[in-house]
């Protein structure tokens, strides 16, 4: 039950405040760690407080408590500072969405911010793109045109991704403990920086895949890389030439696009899940198709024959099946070879499970007459009881 509550905020509905507004509501919880500042700030004035009016009790303090107490005061007035500012920002951010941090971060991306729209129109540009195209990743969600994490990022206006991860451990007596950091960190073309914690390896890895499918001609590293650094530590005439060289992966980019499309192989049929054909194929479309099915838990597969036989290096394969799988889960395929006669079916096949951005890969490859490769994909036989696994192929 609480994986399928889980999974329903990954609907294509979404919440019904929508996404924004549900993060900048979610900002409340910072009140929890401004009152624990805040006390800690108080604690050290009382401390301070009374050592004033207990001199006698300062003397018999050692030396490193009697440094402590006399840091009290800069200490708690630092802490009762912090302790406010953060209160009000957390208030501000919930109960005056216009003036929050996440709608300024998408205000200051478009072109006349000065011109933006109410905040509701600004919220509902990201929530409708996460709800199309979203995909998620703990708190992370990437849709076409935008991420949302702590902030907003426009894609096209991303120059850089990295992931960080991290290990550390502390040990108290006979005890180890072991904390792991995992954020992803992204610069845009202000020199802007969004920085979004995760909560675990795959949640990272899959973010980072999607992130590299999104916006290609980003720089992609580790954090605290030479890539990075080059990014971080940018002048105006350095980061003038990194945003020139992004222009020029760009441009290359959708010229490739442009040459894949004129290469896609006409005459394919697809069969959708519920039984229904249709030769309008493309690339994108296959890979939208693929992300309904996940968000929707279609269980039923949706398969692709192409009217001129497709040739690997070793086989010639009559059809591609794909299997959506649940939406964090893998994507598998099965290609069935071809039997040499086009009235019999082939007796041989391959199935594999992948990743989704290797999902996407195949289906686009599969549109431009290219197939996969199969190597370590298990070898199927069809017997009379349906396809099961073979021994070896004869």
């Amino acid at each position: 039950m609480e994986s399928k509550k889980t999974d329903k905020k990954q609907q294509p509905e979404g919440p019904e405040e929508g996404y924004c507004l549900q993060r900048t509501r979610g900002r409340l919880s910072g009140l929890i760690w401004a009152g624990l500042i805040l006390a800690g700030g108080i604690g050290c004035l009382w401390i301070f407080y009374m050592g004033q009016t207990l001199p006698g009790e300062i003397e018999r303090l050692d030396d490193e408590m009697r440094i402590f107490y006399r840091l009290c005061p800069f200490l708690g007035a630092l802490a009762v500072i912090a302790g406010v500012i953060m209160a009000y920002r957390s208030l501000r951010d919930a109960l005056n969405p216009e003036k929050s941090s996440l709608a300024r971060s998408i205000r200051d991306q478009l072109p006349y911010p000065d011109e933006a729209p109410p905040v509701r129109e600004l919220f509902a540009m990201v929530d409708q793109d996460l709800r199309q195209n979203g995909q998620w990743f703990g708190k992370m969600g990437i849709g076409k045109e935008w991420v949302l994490g702590e902030k907003v990022s426009s894609i096209p206006h991303i120059r850089g991704i990295f992931g960080r991860k991290e290990r550390r451990t502390s040990r108290s007596g006979n005890r180890t403990r072991v904390i792991y950091t995992w954020e992803i960190w992204i610069v845009d073309n202000r020199q802007q920086w969004q920085v979004t914690s995760l909560k675990s390896q795959k949640e990272l890895e899959g973010a980072l895949d999607c992130l590299h499918r999104r916006a290609p001609a980003a720089v992609y590293g580790t954090y605290d890389s030479k890539e990075y650094k080059d990014l971080a530590n940018a002048d105006e005439e350095k980061w003038q030439y990194i945003d020139l060289e992004y222009r020029k992966r760009r441009d290359l980019l959708e010229q490739q696009t442009l040459q894949d499309e004129k290469e896609q192989v006409p005459n394919q049929v697809l069969t959708l899940p519920d039984g229904s054909v249709t030769s309008r194929i493309s690339g994108d479309s296959l890979w939208e198709l693929l992300r309904q099915c996940r968000q929707e838990g279609e269980t039923r597969p949706f398969q692709l024959v192409p009217g001129v036989l497709f040739r690997g290096k070793e086989f010639t394969f009559s059809r591609l099946v794909c299997f959506p799988g649940e939406s964090q889960g893998p994507v598998q395929f099965f290609v069935e070879e071809y039997s040499g006669s086009p009235r019999d079916p082939g007796r041989y096949g391959r199935t594999a499970e992948v990743s989704l951005g290797e999902a996407e890969s195949v289906l686009r490859n599969w549109v431009r007459g290219k197939v996969p490769s199969v190597n370590g994909w298990m070898l199927m036989e069809r017997t009379d009881h349906g396809w099961q696994r073979a021994l070896e192929h004869q």
